[in-house]
């Protein structure tokens, strides 16, 4: 009792302080991270674990899209993550996530759009850096046994997201006025996301797992941009699927 009740208190806690106060993605972080190993000390159990994860990462619905003004044009990106959870019965834990993730600019796709969209501009050569997105998320999982060796675990998460849009450099024949030049520098943002996962597990070792991890990641961004002396913003929705095989280490 006095275990669930440590790990209630802590995250209760958590709650409260992000809603009061505005926190920058930094301070969250160190907040996650210093809660859960406050508890480290007095819950432990043997499906506890850390682990790193390295896979794909598909970017979803107007994050993907390639509809030209409102579309992100994002590509298949690569996601690195590390993990840890701490079990305070052998099926119930909290834990943290954390994810590093790029996507590829889809330039050749965006550069024909942009031209239909604007006649005067006869030919577009565009070079773009990737996407960037962070996650740092903590949450509750729940292990569930299938075969003596295999077991399954499900989490359910919240936290925060960062991304940033690509710096992007674009040569131009124009109509009339011949070659142009310009960049459109990348914007950066932060919001609370969501984040829900399952992995299939395999015992390889008494404290090693092999596992391949499927999470899902919500979160709504305003990109700010500047226009000569005005600004205008981009609202996008970020959703990212991920399937990653990785290795849990238990303790």
């Amino acid at each position: 009792y006095s275990v669930s009740y440590m790990y209630g208190y802590n995250f209760v806690l958590l709650i409260q302080i992000i809603n009061w106060m505005k926190l920058n993605f930094r301070s969250v972080t160190l907040l996650i991270v210093g809660l859960l190993f406050t508890s480290v000390s007095i819950a432990q159990h043997n499906n506890s674990f850390a682990g790193i994860r390295f896979g794909g990462a598909l970017p979803m619905g107007e994050f993907a899209s390639h509809e030209f003004g409102t579309g992100g044009y994002a590509l298949l990106g690569k996601s690195f993550g590390a993990e840890a959870a701490w079990f305070i019965n052998p099926k119930i834990g909290f834990g943290i996530d954390l994810s590093m993730n790029t996507f590829n600019f889809a330039s050749g796709f965006y550069a024909e759009d942009y031209k239909e969209h604007e006649p005067s501009f006869t030919k577009i050569e565009l070079l773009s850096s990737p996407y960037k997105l962070y996650t740092i998320m903590a949450g509750a999982y729940y292990k569930m046994n299938i075969l003596p060796r295999f077991n399954s675990t499900f989490k359910l998460m919240g936290g925060m997201m960062q991304a940033q849009t690509p710096d992007q450099f674009y040569g131009v024949d124009a109509f009339m006025t011949g070659k142009l030049t310009f960049w459109k520098t990348g914007s950066l943002d932060r919001n609370y996301a969501l984040l829900t996962g399952a992995s299939l597990e395999y015992q390889l070792y008494d404290k090693v797992t092999l596992l391949l991890q499927a999470d899902f990641t919500y979160s709504e961004m305003a990109f700010t941009y500047l226009r000569g002396n005005s600004s205008y913003v981009d609202y996008m929705q970020m959703p990212v699927f991920r399937l990653q095989p990785g290795i849990n280490i238990h303790f």
